[in-house]
């Protein structure tokens, strides 16, 4: 008899869970969520990227910078878009980008561009050659480190032309350029993001 009672009382407690209903609202407040949080997780991931990239670009300039007051003769870091990356390489003067081997071209993070409207350090070719039709740019550092558009020139031939702005952004990003300037004649670097407006050479990262 108690088994009885005990096994129709089972019966009639109801099932423990979701109906359809509840799990129809929560997968709805979950996808509302996530819609909202991944262009900002995006958006910060792509910062990221660009922040990054412009670090080890400079970082580049630097290294090229040192190795040109250590050795004594002119050093280089050659940048090149290959696809959809960016690659950087810091090397003699006197070697060719072209020279180079594969395995010291670094890629800067994923979908990181140059943006060739803001940028104006020179335009090379693989020989090395200033061309405007060039796919290499490249900031050049003499034994003094001095910017320089040739490797044989001294500081006192340090023209416009050797110094410039190195700009990189990311295609899902809008209006973030980051530029590396080559500010004076001694090679003084800095770093900075677009402005609202333009300079005199209508030019945003200044």
């Amino acid at each position: 008899m108690s088994i009885n009672k005990t096994l129709k009382g089972r019966a009639t407690k109801p099932a423990a869970g979701f109906t359809i209903i509840e799990i129809l609202i929560i997968t709805l407040i979950v996808g509302i969520f996530c819609a909202i949080v991944t262009p900002c997780w995006l958006m910060f991931i792509n910062n990221q990227r660009l922040k990054l990239s412009l670090d080890r670009a400079y970082s580049a300039m630097e290294l090229a910078q040192s190795n040109a007051k250590r050795d004594k003769i002119s050093w280089q870091a050659s940048f090149k878009e290959v696809e959809e990356n960016v690659q950087v390489a810091v090397h003699q003067a006197d070697i060719a980008p072209a020279q180079v081997p594969a395995n010291q071209w670094k890629n800067l993070e994923p979908q990181i561009q140059i943006d060739t409207a803001e940028t104006t350090v020179l335009k090379v070719n693989e020989n090395n050659e200033q061309r405007e039709s060039g796919t290499i740019r490249r900031v050049m550092f003499n034994y003094r480190g001095c910017p320089v558009s040739r490797s044989d020139h001294d500081c006192t031939q340090t023209s416009i032309r050797a110094k410039g702005t190195l700009t990189l952004y990311h295609p899902n990003l809008r209006n973030s350029q980051r530029c590396i300037i080559i500010s004076t004649l001694l090679g003084h670097k800095r770093t900075s993001k677009r402005q609202s407006r333009p300079n005199d050479s209508n030019r945003y990262c200044y």
